[in-house]
């Protein structure tokens, strides 16, 4: 058996055979030439799929495999982790993507011959998609001035927004206090244990196109571990876009696996920024929404309060899901950033420090729509910076969203919707949105069309000249002033 193979659990080998996992364990005890467990547990095996394939085979019971179930066999027992594989598997889809012809000729001999050839191959679509980058198998460049901590943390489906940190061994994780372009062309080397799946994937692609197939494998993979990832769901992605407007330059700081870049990706002319702490989702993200649009990404792996990969970005909108609740967001280290114009965050409001963020990533008049927990508005410790974001007209709506909209669950998130003040309003007023009245029942979620309707319809009211017209329970106008004492927030 070769060394490092794809291997396969008996969940995997039942799908294969098209039975249940029952069958597999009684061919287990049954049959003494049925293949060696090679890795997992004593209570969850695996098996090397290639002996497994031969086996189901021999014995008549390997069942009509869809190709979909198959590749995704592959990639979920990659030797080097199935994110490895994704990001391969992501790579090998971009060129297919942008360079059919390239990616005909390079696959067309031996697979030592296409993992040869494929970095070269890359180089020819990254450098226009991304950039000029490091050499396959470079270190990414350290020493991004001091700037913020981009998500840690726990799953998505398809269209979601999610946040982890994990090792794949085809990124490089840059060093707190650095940042690195998000995504690093393999070796040959790194490569080849991967070309019998990415021939599979280029198999894939040519029947549901290189865009849907990179879809369906991230969503396969993000449901398959729903633990490892924080969401932040489409519906709600879109009304986040939706509440920015339209913009052509879009920093997501905290990008995840880029469900808000690729919810306000809808021009061919934007140029759309991501950074992440975690290297996987970096790249994810970067190779997801080069399959998605034609437009610029600039993607990048470091902590972005810490190491701001764009200090010298204006956007025209941020978009964020930042982490909650996090106390080691670099206090210490940034009390001095020039960043903190309406105060300098407590420890306890990390909150507080990515608005701020996305507040000095913002051209004058620019648009900025973070997703919030309720406490980061009622929080004694935040009250002088809240304060002075409502004087000084730079947070515009705060919007109290469903319980169920994105996780926790359990609670009723919140929208800060910003913008970057040109000049100080004489008389600030701030919308007060409150859609918790369509909470779906179970697991439905929320009502999004009405949710969608109810907060787009108020937000647009309230940008037009002359007086708000109260929606009583759901919307209303005030004068910042009354929200200044020390009874109210």
């Amino acid at each position: 058996m070769q060394d490092n193979a794809t291997e396969v659990t008996a969940a995997g080998i039942a799908r294969l055979a098209g039975v249940g996992r029952a069958a597999v364990s009684n061919w287990r005890r049954r049959h003494a030439d049925f293949p060696r467990p090679v890795g997992g547990t004593e209570t969850s095996p695996s098996f090397a799929l290639a002996e497994v394939e031969s086996w189901l085979r021999e014995q008549g019971k390997l069942a009509e495999v869809p190709l979909r179930e198959r590749v995704w066999q592959q990639l979920s027992g990659h030797p080097d982790g199935p994110v490895t594989a994704l990001i391969h598997a992501g790579c090998v889809l971009l060129v297919i993507h942008d360079r059919p012809p390239v990616w005909l000729e390079v696959s067309s001999g031996s697979d030592e011959r296409l993992a040869e050839m494929l970095p070269g191959a890359l180089r020819e679509v990254f450098t226009p998609r991304f950039g000029a980058g490091p050499a396959p198998g470079a270190q990414p460049t350290t020493g991004a001035q001091p700037a913020g901590s981009a998500g840690t943390a726990t799953g998505a489906q398809p269209g979601t927004n999610t946040r982890a940190a994990t090792s794949t061994g085809s990124t490089t994780g840059a060093r707190p206090g650095t940042s690195a372009p998000a995504v690093h062309i393999p070796t040959g080397p790194e490569f080849l244990p991967s070309v019998p799946l990415l021939r599979g994937v280029a198999e894939l692609a040519a029947e549901l196109g290189a865009r849907q197939t990179f879809e369906f494998l991230l969503g396969r993979h993000l449901d398959a571990n729903p633990r490892q990832y924080t969401l932040t769901p489409a519906d709600l992605a879109a009304l986040m876009a939706d509440l920015a407007g339209r913009a052509r330059t879009v920093l997501d700081p905290a990008c995840g696996t880029g469900a808000l870049l690729r919810a306000a990706a809808n021009r061919p002319d934007q140029k759309l920024y991501a950074q992440d702490s975690s290297p996987e989702l970096a790249a994810l993200t970067t190779l997801r929404l080069a399959l998605h649009t034609w437009s610029t990404v600039r993607g990048a792996t470091g902590d972005t309060l810490r190491a701001d990969a764009h200090p010298g970005l204006r956007a025209d909108a941020v978009l964020c899901h930042p982490p909650f609740n996090e106390r080691n967001w670099g206090h210490d280290e940034l009390a001095y950033d020039p960043r903190w114009e309406y105060g300098f965050p407590a420890r306890t409001e990390s909150e507080l420090a990515w608005v701020q963020h996305a507040l000095a990533r913002l051209k004058d008049g620019g648009a900025g729509v973070l997703l919030m927990p309720p406490a980061a508005a009622s929080r004694r410790s935040g009250r002088r910076i809240r304060a002075d974001l409502l004087r000084r007209g730079a947070l515009r709506a705060v919007i109290a969203l469903p319980v169920g909209a994105a996780p926790p669950y359990n609670i009723p998130l919140h929208l800060w919707v910003l913008r970057r003040p040109e000049r100080a309003p004489a008389q600030p007023e701030v919308l007060l949105v409150d859609v918790g009245r369509f909470a779906g029942d179970g697991r439905g979620g929320p009502d999004w069309h009405a949710v969608r309707e109810a907060v787009l319809d108020a937000w647009q009211a309230f940008g037009r000249p002359g007086r708000f017209t109260e929606r009583p329970g759901l919307a209303r106008a005030l004068p910042v002033i009354e929200l200044l004492d020390d009874d109210v927030d």
